[in-house]
């Protein structure tokens, strides 16, 4: 299956919305005592409005995966992003990567981190750097496989429960190591 993935502007944000309540009920409602932090949470994070205008903001990065003229998800990059735990002043930080459920394992979210890792490339930041939860073993091997690695934890509250998550990061000696990302970079435009 051939995943594009697309740069999202503003008129997407209640796609991304959508997509991004879905998914992650899907992998974390399990983790909530109380369904209704978990919607209050939803609501207030995936708001077409407030996504629209986190979209417009000049250091965030949207991309929408698609796959058979569905859009099935998308991630969010934060071009300068600082985390305490890193030593550098050079950071970008990969903050969302959702699929939706069905699409789970068909390469969108492979597709997404591939354009992600070539736009570090391009940009050049001493450190890409994300968190994922604890559980989350999927996406975990899936950023090892690209070449991040677990650096410390960071604890997220939600209402009244507070959730571990792993901090990963990837250097960008390591990731200029891997010729995938760089062969591409003559022909793209840059866009930091």
């Amino acid at each position: 299956m051939i995943t594009t993935v697309i740069r999202a502007d503003a008129s997407h944000a209640a796609t991304i919305a959508t997509i991004g309540k879905k998914s992650f009920r899907n992998a974390f409602e399990h983790l909530f005592h109380s369904r209704e932090e978990l919607f209050e949470y939803l609501e207030r994070t995936y708001e077409p409005v407030k996504l629209a205008k986190s979209i417009r903001k000049e250091n965030n990065i949207y991309l929408l995966a698609w796959q058979d003229g569905e859009p099935i998800g998308f991630a969010k990059l934060k071009k300068h992003s600082l985390h305490d735990q890193i030593e550098s002043i050079a950071q970008m930080e990969l903050q969302k990567l959702y699929v939706l459920p069905e699409y789970r394992g068909k390469g969108g979210g492979r597709a997404m981190l591939k354009e992600i890792m070539a736009l570090g490339a391009q940009a050049k930041p001493d450190y890409i750097w994300l968190d994922t939860h604890i559980s989350n073993v999927k996406a975990i091997r899936l950023y090892e496989e690209h070449g991040f690695k677990k650096i410390g934890q960071h604890f997220f509250t939600i209402g009244t429960q507070t959730f571990e998550y792993h901090v990963m990061s990837l250097s960008l000696e390591e990731l200029l190591t891997r010729s995938e990302f760089t062969k591409t970079l003559s022909s793209r435009p840059l866009c930091f």
